[in-house]
């Protein structure tokens, strides 16, 4: 039998894969370990997007962005980035029955692919084409160039926890059952891979994010551009 899931995923600076929230379910005892299964997964990069749609409050308070808030010289957001993710999984599982009744189903081949891009935000009080939009352009292009570097290593924390998390069958008495089951047990991998990826892209995009770099924008393009932007947003 062959199950498929997609879901599109929504990651602010920190990616998350939310392709099914269930409760884990660990195998039982009647159902024992099996072969391997074949398992596949890849990161699909993506072109970065660029969405004009919030304000420099937002993004400035936003704290599920990658923003040094904890930076002495930082104030304010003018710009940032975000990953986002589209994860699909699809399988062949079979289930063996058992003398007292019910199944034992396992996977027996898997394939994971998550299409990852960055999701470029320029606060909307930035006038498009000013000295300051292209100093946050330049400053986000780097964090987009930091993504594009680590999402590949997303499969490589993927595979092996998804390969544990298989590697037994569950008990269940109908196909239905056994797909959410097998379902809760590949999503908590993952879930627990992409923690591991986190901690991982956060400390490197931090690094970007240095108090000579922040600066940059008022040595460019003068402080009173700066300012004006943030007086648009009604800020001080």
């Amino acid at each position: 039998m062959r199950s498929d899931n997609r879901a599109v995923l929504g990651i602010p600076c920190l990616l998350a894969i939310l392709i099914y929230f269930g409760t884990a379910i660990s195998a039982h005892a009647d159902c024992g370990a099996v072969p391997p299964p074949v398992v596949s997964v890849r990161t699909l990069a993506q072109p970065p997007v660029q969405d004009v749609s919030r304000g420099i409050a937002q993004l400035s308070s936003d704290r599920s962005l990658a923003v040094p808030h904890g930076l002495e010289s930082f104030r304010y957001a003018v710009g940032a980035t975000a990953a986002q993710a589209e994860g699909r999984t699809s399988w062949q599982m079979q289930g063996v029955p058992q003398p007292g009744g019910g199944y034992c189903w396992s996977i027996s081949q898997l394939q994971i692919v998550v299409t990852v891009s960055t999701k470029v935000y320029i606060a909307r009080e930035v006038p498009r084409g000013s000295c300051l939009w292209n100093e946050v352009a330049r400053h986000e292009a780097k964090h987009v160039r930091a993504d594009q570097r680590l999402f590949p290593q997303l499969s490589g924390l993927i595979r092996p926890k998804v390969l544990r998390a298989v590697s037994h069958s569950v008990p269940a008495t109908t196909q239905a059952d056994a797909r959410a089951m097998l379902s809760a047990l590949v999503n908590g991998a993952v879930q627990e891979a992409v923690a591991d990826f986190q901690v991982t892209r956060n400390e490197q995009q931090l690094t970007i994010d240095t108090a000579a770099e922040y600066g940059r924008a008022n040595r460019v393009c003068g402080n009173a551009e700066v300012a004006a932007a943030i007086q648009r947003a009604g800020l001080k």
